[in-house]
């Protein structure tokens, strides 16, 4: 036995840099790939091989990148793989819960150094701008919103505490709206999506509710709003990085029954007649069919009697949270800082700024980098 062993071993050896030679000879003949579908990011392609790149290790570094990215059959292996661990019972693949027909990202630990850079930065924006009206809407991941979903002994973190430690470093003079009790109260709803880590429209309208009752208004319905399935077969991100190959979504649309006539304007861009992009519905990005995916800056011109001009600083969150305050705003600046590199103060004195509201899920908020550069911090 011991010596049919000792020989299945040596054809291993013999055979695995065969292997390994004629997957770098397929890898080289067909070409490179710039996107991962399955897990919704950009691959390493052949890199550049000079005297620089060899003299300080990158090509190396970047050939074995190269090789692990294009690696002939490597999507099948991330279905594979998911299937497998599945099966054998596993309950978290990486930072992703496998809840039944859901999948859930676990709360992320915050960058505390760029976190209270961030932060600081947002107390001394609101006091050099005293006369206009601050927000702060940080909105749960569905690890907390929807944490009776997760596998018994789940190791989850306390997304709870972590921002109740967020809200605790904010000026006064910055008011807090926190989403989260109204959130609860619906948590057996469809309020994020089962193979994505955003949240649906319907999670978005909640949260709208409850930041409308805190200011007093308590006459916000569903009803108000006629509601529009767009797309049944949405995979998201967290399908596509676990590997998960089972679970799809839908995609609704809210539209105020009485929403004002309006445009929406781009950098660089003629403006366009709607906030949604119906393009997308036929790529793999589909929640970008909320205002056409992330952008530096977009401008919204609203035909109403209100006299607000709201400058908002958001993640992708956002994109499906500004159909439902359409209507209390005459203007409204959307800047994505990941992507904004021009000076803030003109917009604010541009466009009239009366409001400024900072609206991000909470994983991409103790994560963010950008922020309090785009601030002036």
């Amino acid at each position: 036995m011991k010596k049919y062993q000792n020989k299945i071993k040596r054809m291993i050896t013999l055979l695995f840099p065969l292997f390994i030679l004629f997957t770098l000879v397929v890898n080289l003949v067909f070409p490179d790939k710039e996107i991962s579908f399955v897990e919704n990011r950009s691959l390493q392609t052949f890199p550049e091989m000079n005297r620089t790149t060899l003299s300080d290790g990158s090509f190396e570094i970047k050939l074995s990148n190269w090789f692990a990215d294009q690696f002939v059959g490597r999507n099948g292996l991330i279905h594979l793989r998911y299937g497998m661990l599945k099966m054998l019972g596993q309950k978290k693949i990486d930072h992703i819960y496998l809840c039944g027909k859901q999948l859930i990202e676990d709360a992320k630990l915050p960058n505390e150094k760029q976190m209270s850079r961030n932060l600081k930065a947002i107390n001394a924006f609101s006091e050099d701008h005293s006369d206009v009206d601050t927000s702060f809407l940080l909105i749960p991941n569905a690890v907390y919103v929807q944490n009776n979903r997760l596998p018994y002994f789940s190791d989850e973190r306390d997304q709870g505490k972590i921002m109740d430690s967020i809200y605790g470093k904010l000026d006064d003079s910055v008011q807090v709206f926190d989403v989260r009790k109204g959130l609860k109260e619906h948590s057996k709803e469809y309020l994020y999506y089962k193979s994505d880590h955003h949240w649906t429209s319907l999670g978005a309208f909640y949260a709208y509710q409850t930041w409308q009752n805190q200011q007093g208004n308590k006459d916000v319905k569903l009803e108000d709003y006629d509601q529009y399935v767009v797309s049944n077969n949405f995979h998201g991100t967290l399908a596509n990085g676990s590997g998960s190959f089972g679970i799809k979504d839908k995609i609704s649309i809210f539209v105020n029954k009485n929403l004002s006539d309006y445009y929406v304007q781009e950098a660089k861009q003629k403006n366009k007649g709607s906030i949604y992009d119906s393009s997308f519905l036929k790529t793999n990005d589909q929640y970008s069919v909320f205002l056409g995916g992330n952008k530096d800056i977009q401008r919204i011109e609203l035909n109403n009697n209100s006299k607000r001009h709201l400058l908002l600083f958001k993640d992708s969150y956002a994109n499906s949270f500004i159909q439902f305050i359409m209507n209390d705003y005459r203007s409204i600046t959307i800047v994505d800082p990941r992507y904004y590199r021009d000076n803030i103060e003109k917009v604010m004195q541009d466009d009239l700024i009366t409001d400024v509201m900072y609206l991000y899920n909470t994983n991409t908020f103790v994560e963010d980098t950008s922020l309090a550069d785009v601030l002036g911090e």
